[in-house]
């Protein structure tokens, strides 16, 4: 059965069976039906690699990243503005994940991270005092 039939045969703008129930059973005009996004977050807590006592800068080093690793380092960029959170990557030319067209570096890259290989930093650390 094609997705295209599956949707059609699907008449209900409900997403379950509970939901459509609900519906019928409450006030129509006092509810709506998912009339909006809310935004929420997740308090977790990092643990950087490196901190360099100059700048404050967090230095993640990262051979590989895990599920899920991607969207969690943009969430930390995110709540740790204005401190920086650079990677020293081992391969910035390995896959970002198996399968994957795009680069860990290459995704540094998108996300706006500063990146660099170990010799990189270490003469970026040295040139710049």
């Amino acid at each position: 059965m094609s997705l295209k039939s599956k949707r059609s045969r699907r008449q209900s703008i409900y997403r379950s069976g509970l939901e459509k129930r609900f519906a019928q059973i409450v006030p129509k005009r006092r509810f709506l039906y998912e009339p909006y996004d809310v935004p929420y977050v997740m308090h977790r807590k990092y643990k950087p690699d490196f901190v360099d006592r100059k700048t404050g800068d967090y230095i993640e080093t990262k051979g590989f990243f895990r599920a899920g690793d991607t969207q969690k380092y943009t969430s930390i960029r995110d709540s740790i503005a204005p401190i920086k959170l650079i990677f020293v990557l081992s391969d910035p030319n390995k896959k970002v994940r198996k399968g994957s067209k795009i680069t860990m570096g290459q995704w540094c890259h998108k996300e706006g991270f500063e990146f660099y290989t170990v010799d990189e930093y270490a003469d970026h650390v040295t040139n710049d005092g």
